[in-house]
């Protein structure tokens, strides 16, 4: 599925915050309180209790973790998990 990233960065009037790759990675950020793999983080987000109000595909998930990776929020772990800084 072909997705227009600049688009879906920041909300707009078509886009809704909880559908935003910022407020996608905002999210992702909580989560990351205790360590967490990309696989866990996507079956978080994936669940009805997850507490975000989209399912976000996995590339979306991935292209937030990026986002917060550049911005300097959060650090890979030895053994593969994700962590805030």
């Amino acid at each position: 599925m072909f997705m227009n990233i600049q688009a879906q960065l920041l909300p707009h009037k078509h886009i809704r915050f909880s559908e935003s790759l910022i407020g996608l990675a905002g999210f992702v950020r909580q989560l990351l309180k205790k360590p967490h793999t990309i696989d866990e983080i996507w079956e978080i987000l994936n669940r009805n209790d997850s507490g975000w109000l989209y399912r976000p595909s996995f590339e979306q998930v991935v292209i937030a973790v990026v986002i917060l990776f550049a911005l300097g929020q959060i650090q890979e772990t030895d053994n593969q998990q994700l962590w805030v800084i």
